[in-house]
């Protein structure tokens, strides 16, 4: 018996690509989005012709098969000037049989590929009436973005087959659809490393095939063994096999019980990475599959144990990247912003075909329905009727898989969910109280994660899962310039998110024209402290969540860049930022949560500190210690039970006024498992020297006390809270005043011309795209500890108000800390020294009187600004 394989020629590579209106063809790289290839063209929806020749010599009862992985988004498709098909929808393969319009020799295809217009109408949808998922942040991805193939089969072949592997009873169910029912008979053949190990007869009918193959004991598939089995399904006719098609699988189960994920009746806790699945210039798909095969595995190295692929379907080759490193997936539903009865009826669809056609990956066990209600109104009784039909259709059609409704965020929920999972995003330092409340609110299991409509069903048991949280740092930015040094196209798309704090034109400008490169000294230098404060938040965040034993996992906010979104541990060239390598001692199977009682105290003063062991659901191996560091000097070092484990200590810093960092590691076997770490400033009460100083109110009288400060009623330094009469005539005269503004109205009317200066709240975004204040750490303020960037010491010194107009073209001045938004936007100042009238002003919002009592920080930076007020 003979097998016939399928004779396949590839027609990747370099198409034609005809725009309108050009009077020159292009060439482009198919697969590929011709958006992101061509210039000037990185949003654009327009309809475009792609065209190339092939050869062909078809064989005598073959039928000639043009196939497409997928097409964003309408592909209309000619052969010789023959239509022989079209299909809509960005994320499926299709094929046409173009026997009849092929010849032998030379022949040309042609692809009109459509994207839909951007506002709807009555005779066509819009474009966020269809699942683009994330496209409607990063720009189009039109075109044919995945491989094109030509082949030749037997007119009686498999045109879609289907596997589903049961771990439970070794069973795989096969399911597929023929092209004829001219055959004798189909078999299917379960291979092992190559080795055959099970054979059934399938059942045809109808032009459908059917059947099972049972295993027994089946190796399973799991995260550090990978077991893959293929099947292969062949067609008979006249003693001869006429096609053979093959799909990879694996035995494994996936389940939830009592809160708690369960892989393979193990108990495993998630540590998940949002992943967009866009590439460099914002493709759908990477160039070098090996490459990102190596990508994926250095993400597996980082600690990872799940992917979340966002809102897209990737091309089908990450599923089988994942399969084979033992990775599991979870996946989603393309999303849409705007709900229709026939848009969702599409979606609930696609749904349905793409657990089909993907469902046999061992790798994938959560699908997800909606994320964030995008293309839903909760509100609405018939929407969430029909989320909650959707989601009872997909529990059984995705039947081995968990399902969720909608991945939730305030202020929307969930309905009916395997798993309760929520969205937080907060910047750290500025809100890691708020933060700290609420992880520990999420985790109490509250009644505001599920819908108050009183159509809620919630079992109590759902696994706990903070599923998007995670911090921002810029990428270095330089390399992703042109060869003519002109800026990505896609700096500009960031305008329209958070507050336009996210767009890049103009960064190296900004950056210099906001004094940065003097604070800092080099543009690498304030990206190297955005990365570390990038690692402290996450670390924070992540070992905040794992301090919760309720909750059994988690989905950090991501993997790498997007264009401007520049949240991930890797940015858009695939370059791990700084401080990646070191978070992966938070995010492995085992962590240790290091809490201190303060992030800065008194030379001389030791530090309390809360050191709790966290282990993996399988326990601390038995010889696991932690040690504690502090500037890299080993100053304590205890065994830990495999249990997790909570102890208090106190530890000595050193005497001198600076920055120290104190570690908690976890090891076992000398090896190195966790870590967690602090900086803690230590600050040096050192006594005022510079002589006495007025006080404009009691407040200010005490305050100046609590420093040290003596305290006179015609000294050249006046310190107030709000700039009143006595203070403006003080500068008049040539004096110097230094102004808390502790209120909205502290400026009063004296910088009211045009106007020039006024205080604002910190506007911005300051969650998502977080917020920077930093501090100028010459000068007046080169006693004051820490980095440019200021750090989590100084939480309680972050003032409600930030200054605009000054500096400004009316009011230069000597900036001391300022604050900026993403790409260096929402530039505003927190304290600045600036000329009035015969003498000068400096004007400080930072807390440093009502936080006195709370962070010794606030010592060391009030007495900066007192001599800074001062001249010095």
């Amino acid at each position: 018996m003979s097998t016939a394989h399928r004779a396949a020629v590839s027609l990747d590579g370099a198409w034609i690509l005809h725009l309108p209106g050009d009077t020159e063809a292009r060439e482009v790289s198919v697969p590929g989005t011709w958006t992101t290839q061509v210039p000037g063209y990185g949003d654009s929806h327009e309809s475009v012709r792609f065209e190339r020749t092939f050869e062909a010599a078809p064989l005598q009862g073959q039928r000639v098969i043009l196939r497409f992985g997928a097409v964003n988004h309408t592909a209309d498709v000619r052969v010789n000037g023959i239509e022989v098909g079209s299909h809509s929808g960005a994320w499926e393969a299709f094929e046409f049989d173009i026997t009849d319009a092929v010849t032998d020799g030379r022949n040309t295809v042609e692809v009109t590929v459509s994207y839909p217009p951007r506002y709807g109408s009555d005779v066509e949808a819009g474009f966020l009436e269809h699942p683009v998922g994330k496209q409607s942040w990063y720009g189009t991805t039109a075109g044919i973005w995945q491989s094109v193939v030509l082949e030749e089969r037997h007119p009686a072949h498999v045109r879609a087959l289907s596997v589903r592997a049961d771990a439970a009873s070794g069973a795989i169910a096969i399911t597929g659809v023929l092209a004829s029912d001219a055959v004798d008979g189909a078999t299917a053949r379960v291979l092992r490393a190559g080795e055959v190990v099970e054979t059934a007869a399938l059942d045809i009918s109808d032009g459908e095939l059917s059947g099972s193959v049972t295993v027994v004991a089946p190796a399973l598939w799991d995260l550090d063994a990978p077991n893959l089995y293929t099947v292969e399904v062949s067609l008979q006719h006249a003693g001869e096999t006429i096609d053979a098609v093959s799909r990879e699988t694996g035995f494994r189960s996936f389940r939830t019980d009592a809160g708690r994920f369960y892989l393979n009746d193990r108990e495993i806790y998630l540590r998940a990475v949002l992943d967009q699945d866009y590439h460099p210039e914002a493709s759908s798909a990477p160039e070098d599959f090996a490459a990102w095969e190596g990508m994926l595995r250095e993400t597996k190295a980082l600690g990872f144990n799940m992917l979340r692929v966002h809102i897209k379907r990737p091309d089908p080759r990450y599923y089988e990247i994942a399969d084979r490193m033992g990775m599991l997936v979870w996946t989603e539903l393309p999303s849409w912003m705007t709900w229709t009865p026939e848009t969702a009826a599409d979606g609930h669809a696609l749904l349905r075909r793409l657990i089909d056609e993907d469902g046999h990956h061992p790798s994938i066990v959560i699908w997800t329905i909606m994320n964030e209600s995008w293309g839903i109104d909760l509100a609405s009784a018939t929407q969430r009727a029909w989320l909650r039909e959707v989601f009872d259709d997909i529990e059984q059609h995705a039947a081995g898989s968990l399902v969720v409704d909608n991945s939730a965020c305030e202020p929307n929920f969930h309905l009916r969910t395997h798993i309760d999972d929520f969205h937080v995003y907060r910047g750290i330092p500025e809100s890691r109280p708020v933060w700290d409340a609420k992880i520990a609110d999420f985790a109490s299991r509250p009644e505001w994660t599920f819908s108050p409509h009183g159509d809620a069903e919630r079992t109590g048991a759902e696994p706990l899962v903070l599923s998007e949280f995670g911090n921002w740092a810029l990428p270095h930015a330089l390399d992703q310039y042109d060869a003519d040094g002109g800026e990505p196209w896609w700096f500009a798309l960031g305008a329209d998110w958070a507050f336009g704090a996210a767009e890049g034109t103009g960064l190296m400008s900004r950056f210099q024209a906001l004094g940065l490169g003097a604070a800092f000294g080099s543009w690498d230098a304030l990206v190297r402290q955005l990365h570390r404060a990038q690692l402290v938040a996450n670390r924070y965040q992540t070992t905040s969540i794992r301090l919760h034993d309720d909750i059994s996992g988690y989905v950090l906010t991501q993997l790498s860049d997007v264009q401007w979104e520049a949240n991930g541990l890797f940015d858009m060239n695939r370059t791990p930022k700084q401080y990646t390598a070191e978070f992966a001692l938070a995010n492995g199977e085992h962590a240790v949560a290091l809490r201190v009682e303060a992030y800065s105290v008194y030379s001389g003063e030791d530090l309390g500190l809360t050191v709790t062991s966290l282990p993996s659901p399988d326990g601390l191996p038995a010889d696991a210690v932690i040690r504690m560091r502090v500037n890299g000097e080993t100053v304590a070092e205890f065994a830990v039970p495999t249990e997790r484990e909570e102890q208090t200590m106190r530890i000595a810093l050193p005497a001198e006024n600076g920055q120290s960092l104190v570690e908690a590691e976890l090891l076992a076997g000398g090896a190195l498992l966790a870590r967690d770490a602090a900086d803690v400033l230590v600050v040096d009460p050192t006594a005022w020297t510079g002589g006495a100083v007025r006080a404009g109110d009691r407040e200010v009288t005490n305050w100046l006390g609590a420093l040290g400060v003596p305290v006179t009623r015609d000294g050249e330094l006046l310190v107030v809270r709000t700039f009143t009469a006595e203070a403006q005539q003080h500068a008049r005269s040539g004096g110097r005043v230094l102004l808390l503004a502790e209120q909205a109205d502290a400026l009063g009317s004296a910088f009211d011309y045009l106007p020039s200066a006024r205080l604002t709240s910190r506007a911005g975004d300051g969650d998502w795209v977080p917020r920077t204040e930093w501090l100028d750490r010459s000068g007046a303020f080169a006693e004051v500890p820490g980095e440019t960037v200021l750090g989590i010491a100084f939480e309680d010194v972050l003032g409600e108000f930030v200054i605009s107009g000054i500096p400004g073209p009316l009011r230069s001045a000597i900036v001391h800390s300022a604050i900026f938004s993403g790409w260096l936007r929402g530039a505003a100042t927190s304290t600045a020294t600036v000329r009035w009238s015969q003498g000068s002003v400096t004007i400080s919002t930072m807390r440093v009187r009502t936080a006195l009592d709370k962070a010794p920080i606030a010592r060391s930076v009030g007495l900066a600004l007192l001599r800074a007020a001062n001249g010095g």
